[in-house]
């Protein structure tokens, strides 16, 4: 931290916003007109204090904040590319490799649920705290799975670990859009995905290095992130400590009205103030509508639509849980998990229409890409492993030149339309998977692999740039976290309607060749019997793939076609040096000259 202190030598005050009316807070400082921050309605704590602290910090601790960021973001992929791995090793060992499909259901759900929860917090204690949480959460969960030695035990190690796993991706987000200016979002947000082209080949290495050593095994590849993690986030939680207690010392920050309460009355703020109340009736929503969708036709489905409970779930979810939800947030929540301001954001709104749909599509093609590769080409693991992952590494190799792009135009180009040019782009690809299905061409069944990703590339980065951008400082967070959240559902409804669709189509498309029971049973048991029969059966076996794959196009294409028009429902505005288009300030809070709000009625307001 000495290092640090040499920043303070070039800090210079910058406006801070606050809510003049909330009689709970207080500013600390001099009765100086001149030292005093703009006061803004309705901002919260988390606000207030990255706006402070971003007035502070110098060279030195703005490197190590993003060092920090860097570091988080490479161990969020590693993570990401390995996690599982170790879950499948570990529930073999406990001989109950079945259940593990039930853990990722769950784990499923509190990933997108992760989403607003923190971006609450965020709002609520501060962007340092959140972090904070993140990281016991992470290590906790880790630690219980390290030490697990049942798979009750390891199941809840990965339940709590999740939650720190969703709110460390929408956290990186929220200070990359608090410390960044419209104009080069899309490119820090990009570089955020950049590890993942080393750890497409890194990671696999790591895993094999680690579950396969004896001295090492599974248990040490949840203990070695553990520690990592450690290091990785430590920075980024130490910079902002500082940078936010140096602002208090400078008379840039408000204290907390609320310390002279008891801890009872500090709790029970808390709890109005985060909307837990809100955020617990959002789960059980969530939980029981889409949790079904997952159990009964996802990747990891582990019963069937038969099961009465099933469409019982989702019954409650919608009847009870649903309606209970509205309710509280309309007509009790004080403080709302979507401000009623976001539910007329236009741009907010399309943003999460079109990742909804996007997702949807996106898995409905997916999903049994790799299945429907292998069985339909002679193509070696390794290059079908290449295949699955390719549109993966374009959409973040095009997110990043997208950003670069904007970077250098800079304050001249507006994201519209290079948003709808992205999901255009997203339709021609699926729309080549119709061609490419049929004649098995090794160049069309990768170009529409780089069309989609690049397309999704593009519009992912745009889509959470333009809802950062369209919204005040203060909703920022939530709006991150509406984005992410219909990503997430979107995929849950995706993967869901994928694995109905391809469990129910393929079956009859075998059958319609004239295959015998025998062998429909053994490729539905597993397609890489596929490579084993006769020329004449594998001709008849590629052909019902192929069919079924069609079939799950038609629907896909259908999603991306609507994600498309959706996107003209955005505002258009430049990408400038403003932390957001609305107040039209820097990110240390200061008014710019200039340029004009994309909502003038709503900056007279704040």
């Amino acid at each position: 931290m000495a290092a640090m202190d040499s920043d303070n030598k070039s800090y210079q005050k910058s406006v801070s916003s606050h809510d003049a009316a909330t009689p709970q807070l207080a500013k600390i400082g001099p009765d100086d007109p001149t030292d005093a921050p703009l006061l803004v309605k309705q901002t919260q704590a988390g606000i207030w204090k990255v706006e402070a602290a971003a007035s502070v910090w110098g060279p030195i601790s703005k490197t190590l904040l993003w060092v920090g960021v860097g570091l988080a973001s490479y161990m969020y992929g590693l993570d990401n590319n390995t996690n599982w791995e170790f879950g499948t090793y570990a529930s073999n060992e406990f001989g109950h490799a079945n259940w593990y499909s039930a853990i990722q259901c769950a784990m499923a759900i509190l990933l997108a649920l992760g989403k607003p929860f923190f971006a609450k917090i965020t709002d609520v204690i501060g962007r340092a705290e959140a972090y904070a949480v993140c990281l016991f959460f992470y290590c906790l969960g880790y630690i219980i799975c390290a030490a697990s030695h049942s798979m009750g035990t390891l199941g809840a190690g990965l339940v709590i670990y999740v939650i720190g796993f969703s709110g460390l991706q929408i956290a990186i987000q929220i200070v990359i859009a608090d410390l960044t200016p419209l104009r080069y979002r899309a490119l820090v947000s990009a570089l955020t995905s950049v590890p993942y082209f080393i750890n497409f080949y890194a990671g696999s290495k790591i895993e094999v290095l680690i579950v396969t050593n004896p001295r090492l095994g599974w248990r040490w590849g949840y203990g070695l992130y553990c520690i990592c993690f450690v290091f990785a986030i430590g920075p980024i939680i130490a910079v902002l400590f500082w940078a936010q207690n140096r602002a208090k010392k400078a008379n840039l920050v408000y204290r907390d009205g609320l310390a002279g309460q008891t801890f009872l009355q500090k709790t029970w703020s808390f709890i109005i103030e985060a909307d837990l109340i809100g955020m617990f009736f959002l789960g059980a929503t969530i939980t029981l509508i889409f949790l079904p969708l997952v159990l009964a036709g996802g990747s990891y489905a582990t019963t069937t639509w038969k099961d009465p409970a099933i469409p019982a779930m989702m019954v409650v979810g919608g009847v009870v849980a649903l309606p209970a939800f509205i309710y509280w947030e309309l007509k009790r929540a004080k403080f709302p998990i979507v401000p009623f301001r976001l539910l007329g954001n236009r741009t907010v709104l399309t943003a999460c229409i079109v990742n909804f749909f996007d997702f949807v599509s996106f898995y409905l093609t997916w999903s049994y890409l790799y299945t429907f590769t292998y069985v339909a080409t002679d193509w070696d693991l390794t290059n079908l492993n290449y295949y699955s992952t390719a549109q993966s590494l374009c959409l973040t190799f095009f997110g990043l030149l997208w950003g670069a792009i904007v970077a250098i135009v800079g304050g001249n180009m507006g994201y519209k339309w290079s948003f709808v040019f992205g999901l255009a782009l997203r339709i021609l690809g699926v729309g080549l998977m119709f061609y490419a299905r049929s004649h098995y061409n090794t160049a069309a069944l990768v170009m529409t692999q780089v069309i989609q990703g690049a397309g999704g590339g593009i519009a992912a980065v745009a889509s959470q740039v333009g809802a950062q951008g369209a919204v005040p400082h203060q909703d920022v967070a939530v709006a991150t976290a509406a984005v992410l959240l219909f990503a997430e559902v979107g995929g849950v409804v995706g993967q869901a309607a994928a694995g109905s669709m391809w469990n129910n189509v393929l079956p009859r498309k075998l059958e319609q060749q004239g295959l015998n029971s025998t062998v429909i049973g053994e490729v539905l048991g597993s397609y890489t019997f596929a490579r084993t029969y006769p020329a004449e059966i594998r001709s008849k076996l590629v052909t019902a793939y192929g069919q079924a794959m069609h079939d799950m196009l038609i629907p896909a294409i259908v999603f991306a076609c609507v994600a498309f028009i959706a996107s003209f429902g955005v505002k258009n505005f430049r990408l400038t040096g403003a932390q957001n288009a609305v107040e039209v300030k820097d990110i240390r809070g200061r008014q710019i000259e200039g340029e004009e709000s994309i909502e003038p009625e709503l900056k007279r307001d704040l």
